[in-house]
């Protein structure tokens, strides 16, 4: 939840970038809903995917993951307009989720660079 408070008080610094911020959670419409309210302060868009299809599609499930439910690994994803992945950073544990400057930084890397996927697992 710290990531997304952080990426909702710089939503105006990605509006200016150009990016569109988006949260993917296994989580159903109503508590994706709720983290919207609360933790996104109503700034990005949470979306429920709660059968895991777009998780799947970028590689980033933990089957069985949390008490033997389907959860998605935390994963900060930079993808571009024309939905080339330009950036990832798989986080093992709450103090490895990249800071927002670190994110800004990779976000303007990416916007200044041609071609090329740079991730860190």
């Amino acid at each position: 939840m710290t990531e997304l408070r952080g990426l909702a008080r710089q939503a105006d610094e990605f509006e200016k970038l150009g990016v569109r911020v988006v949260g993917v959670s296994v989580d159903n419409q109503e508590q994706a809903h709720t983290v919207w309210e609360s933790a996104a302060q109503k700034r990005f868009a949470i979306l429920s995917d709660p059968g895991a299809r777009v998780i799947r599609q970028f590689g980033l499930l933990h089957a069985a993951g949390a008490g033997g439910q389907d959860i998605a690994l935390r994963t900060t994803l930079l993808v571009d307009p024309s939905g080339v992945e330009k950036w990832r950073r798989i986080s093992e544990s709450v103090p490895d989720i990249p800071t927002i400057d670190e994110t800004l930084a990779k976000i303007k890397e990416a916007q200044g660079a041609t071609s090329g996927v740079d991730r860190k697992h």
